[in-house]
This record gives C-alpha cells, sequence and structure tokens, in this order.
C-alpha cells in the first residue's frame, strides 16, 4: 500500500470515528419530528437541533444581532431587497419567521426531556450565500 493510499484510509476512518463519536441519535429524532411538519418543510429556512444537553436544545436560527434580519429575508425573498425595514411587505416577512421559529421551537420544548431553548446562529446557512458573519 502507498502512503497516499494509507493517508486516505487514516482520514477516512478519523473522520468515521469524529462523527461516531459526536453522533447524538436524540437530535436526529428532534430533527425528524421537526421535518415531519409541512408548513416547516416549506419554509425556505429549516430550524434544526444542533445538539441536546441536561435538557437545552440548541437550535439553529437566522436570527442574530450579528446580522439584520433584513439580510436573511431578502435572501428568501428577493423581493424585498432594498425594501424599508418598516414596509408591510417586510413586516409580514418578519411575523413569517417569527411564526416558524415559534412553532418549531414549541415543537421541541413538547419532548419531555427538552426544558428549554438555546438559539445559534446558523453561518453555515449564510456562508452557503456567500454572507460570512463574522465580517460583521
Amino acid at each position: 500500500m502507498s502512503k497516499y493510499t494509507l493517508f486516505i484510509i487514516s482520514l477516512v476512518a478519523a473522520l468515521l470515528a469524529y462523527w461516531a463519536w459526536n453522533y447524538d441519535p436524540r437530535v436526529s429524532e428532534l430533527n425528524d419530528l421537526l421535518s415531519q411538519d409541512s408548513e416547516l418543510t416549506t419554509y425556505p429556512y429549516q430550524f434544526k437541533v444542533i445538539d441536546l444537553d441536561e435538557g437545552t436544545a440548541v437550535m439553529s436560527s437566522p436570527r442574530s444581532a450579528k446580522v439584520s434580519v433584513l439580510k436573511f429575508l431578502s435572501i428568501i425573498k428577493p423581493e424585498l431587497h432594498r425594501k424599508n425595514s418598516d414596509s408591510p411587505e417586510v413586516i409580514a416577512a418578519q411575523k413569517e419567521l417569527a411564526h416558524h421559529q415559534q412553532k418549531a421551537k414549541k415543537m421541541v420544548l413538547s419532548q419531555p426531556d427538552v426544558k428549554q431553548i438555546r438559539w445559534e446562529l446558523d453561518k453555515g446557512w449564510f456562508a452557503g450565500y456567500g454572507i460570512y458573519v463574522d465580517d460583521y
């Protein structure tokens, strides 16, 4: 076997070990619960549980003080680009986002082993659109 082949095998083994070490089947179950709701799955942003630790579910969110909600809304609804934050269309889009986020929160909190939610900005989602949150 060549050094390159051994390197690739070692790299794959390390990635599999990392995944197995960090995999939480309960987090997957909570995400499966969210994915069963047609209203949530048809929304352009998919709320996800990232971690569950001692009753606290960490969930992804496109909302944060680091990124304007208008930045997110203009991605999922390009027609809102350059609209004022107090325009009726932007206000409606903000209410729609809040509704979906609240619904995802309630669904996860309905589980007996979840006591609270902590939101975490989904930097990866923004990066997928060329927006690097740490640049703000």
